[in-house]
C-alpha cells in the first residue's frame, strides 16, 4: 500500500512540474512575441519619421459653371471643378481614398461630390475632374446668402469656395501604411458670368488649396 501510495505521489508532482512547466513556456512565448511586435513597431516609426511623409498638393486648375440660375427661392446649376492634384514623395506612394469634394458660397454648402479613390505613384501628377449639380437648393436658411450671391451674379462676378475632405494613405514598399485624414480648402474663386449668364468661368489661372485649419481665426 505505502509503495502504491508513494508512486501515485511521484506521477502527481511529475504532472504538476510537466504543467507548470509548459505555462511557463507559453508565457515566454507570448512575451517574446509582444517585444517583438513592439520593437518593430518603433523601427516602423522611426523609418516613417526619416522618410519625412510630404502631403500631396492640390490645385483648382478649373471652375466652371452652367445652367445656372438663383434668387431667393431657388438655386440651380452645374459645376465641373478641375483639380491638379501631385505627390512630392519620392519613396512614398498616395493612395486618396473616401474622397469627397464640397462646393461653398461663404459658409454654405452647394453641392458634394464622392470620388473615386486616386492613386498617385512616387512624384506623379494627376488631374481629376469633378462634376457636381445643384437643383432647387434647401440649404439657404439665411435670406442674406442667395441676396448677396444675387447682387455678384447680377454684377457679373461670384465667389465660391472648394473643400476636400479625404483619407490619404501613404505606402511605401513592406511598411505598414499611414493614414491621414486631410481637409483641405480652396478659397476665392471668382467666377466671371458673361452673355449668357447662366454660364460662367474661373477668372485667373487658378488657386492653390492649403489647409483648411490655415483659415481658422
Amino acid at each position: 500500500m505505502d509503495v502504491e501510495h508513494s508512486t501515485n505521489g511521484a506521477s502527481t508532482a511529475t504532472r504538476s512540474r510537466t504543467s507548470s512547466g509548459n505555462g511557463g513556456c507559453i508565457r515566454k512565448l507570448i512575451l517574446a512575441l509582444v517585444l517583438v511586435f513592439v520593437l518593430l513597431m518603433v523601427i516602423f516609426s522611426i523609418v516613417w519619421f526619416v522618410m519625412d511623409i510630404q502631403e500631396p498638393n492640390f490645385q483648382v486648375t478649373s471652375f466652371s459653371v452652367s445652367n445656372f440660375s438663383v434668387s431667393t427661392t431657388q438655386l440651380r446649376g452645374k459645376y465641373q471643378v478641375e483639380l491638379a492634384i501631385s505627390n512630392p514623395n519620392k519613396k512614398i506612394e498616395v493612395m486618396l481614398d473616401h474622397f469627397n469634394v464640397l462646393v461653398y458660397y461663404g459658409q454654405v454648402g452647394l453641392s458634394v461630390a464622392a470620388m473615386k479613390p486616386v492613386y498617385l505613384e512616387k512624384l506623379a501628377n494627376k488631374t481629376v475632374v469633378v462634376s457636381l449639380v445643384v437643383r432647387d437648393s434647401p440649404r439657404f436658411v439665411r435670406k442674406e446668402v442667395p441676396e448677396n450671391m444675387v447682387k455678384e451674379w447680377n454684377k457679373g462676378v461670384v465667389n465660391f469656395d472648394v473643400r476636400m475632405v479625404v483619407t490619404a494613405r501613404f505606402e511605401a514598399g513592406i511598411l505598414p501604411s499611414k493614414e491621414k485624414f486631410l481637409d483641405v480648402f480652396c478659397g476665392d474663386l471668382d467666377v466671371g458670368f458673361f452673355s449668357p449668364k447662366d454660364s460662367g468661368k474661373l477668372l485667373g489661372i487658378g488657386k492653390h488649396c492649403h489647409d483648411a485649419e490655415e483659415d481658422i481665426d
